[in-house]
């Protein structure tokens, strides 16, 4: 009975009507250069303004703590925050990408903003 129902649940999962989308993940530092950080507000006013207004369509920003080993060896940890959009990828989509970073890099003195794209089958 039990491997009956599991056939059943297997086969009823693989047949959600899906389409393959791209996963974008932007992940923002909250550290500054000059020593400061990113306040929550000044986090949110940078969604309101620029995140939300470029992903209409919408988006999720999770919470998260990077860490890396700085040249000296040191554990180097920061918070962050991670930027998902899940979309059809097409030229427009990644320049509004690569604007939403640039921008972040230029307002909070900030390096680099990792991006990672993948493909991704989504169901609604």
């Amino acid at each position: 009975m039990k491997y009956l129902l599991l056939g059943i649940l297997l086969t009823s999962c693989s047949h959600f009507p899906s389409q393959t989308m791209t996963r974008t993940e932007l992940f923002f530092g909250l550290s500054k250069a000059n020593g400061g950080s990113v306040s929550s507000s000044d986090f949110q006013a940078f969604s309101d303004t620029v995140i939300t207004k470029n992903f209409t369509e919408g988006s999720t920003i999770i919470d998260a703590k990077g860490q890396w080993l700085g040249n000296d060896g040191k554990l180097i940890s920061e918070s962050s925050k991670v930027l998902i959009v899940v979309s059809k990828m097409d030229k427009n989509q990644s320049e509004k990408i690569e604007m939403v970073k640039e921008k972040y890099k230029k307002y909070f003195q900030q390096e680099s903003i990792l991006r990672v794209d993948s493909k991704v089958k989504v169901g609604f």
